[in-house]
């Protein structure tokens, strides 16, 4: 038995979370009290945009690793499935422009910032789906990374 120095409770060692330098092998306090430490902690973190900025791109880091060791996402359906739902104005228009690039009505044009013949077709305005912007992946993504910082308010 132990007790928490937070919660002033006796618990058995098993409700503490394991740390080598701790006497006993755990810390001192129970895991109820370190979770909910943590999720104010991430709570207060939340509210930082330079922080938020940070994140996404640890994150960012960690899924270019993870990709280049060979490893998948797992349930890349469901995420896709996911997304659909919760956008389906943007869907909408995605399938719209595929439609008219196979018809001809709607031409690919070269990135607007490289020339690469390689792009992929953005929307500033959902509303308009045919509207469209042409940028290669890597200009794609660093609009988009840019406008969730502007967003956000942190310089980008």
């Amino acid at each position: 038995m132990k007790t928490c120095f937070k919660c002033g409770q006796s618990k058995p060692l098993n409700e503490f979370y394991a740390h080598p330098r701790c006497r006993q092998g755990t810390l001192n306090k129970c895991k109820e009290c370190t979770k909910i430490d943590v999720g104010l902690h991430y709570q207060k973190q939340m509210q930082d945009p330079a922080w938020i900025a940070k994140e996404r791109e640890r994150q960012r880091i960690k899924e270019r690793a993870r990709r280049a060791a060979g490893k998948q996402t797992p349930a890349k359906s469901k995420s896709k499935n996911a997304w659909r739902k919760r956008n389906p104005h943007k869907s909408r228009a995605q399938i719209r422009v595929g439609h008219a690039v196979r018809k001809g009505a709607l031409l690919r044009q070269p990135c607007e910032v490289c020339g690469s013949a390689s792009v992929q077709a953005h929307h500033d305005d959902y509303t308009r789906p045919l509207d469209v912007r042409w940028l290669c992946v890597k200009h794609h993504a660093e609009h988009h990374v840019k406008m969730r910082l502007l967003e956000l308010g942190v310089a980008a």
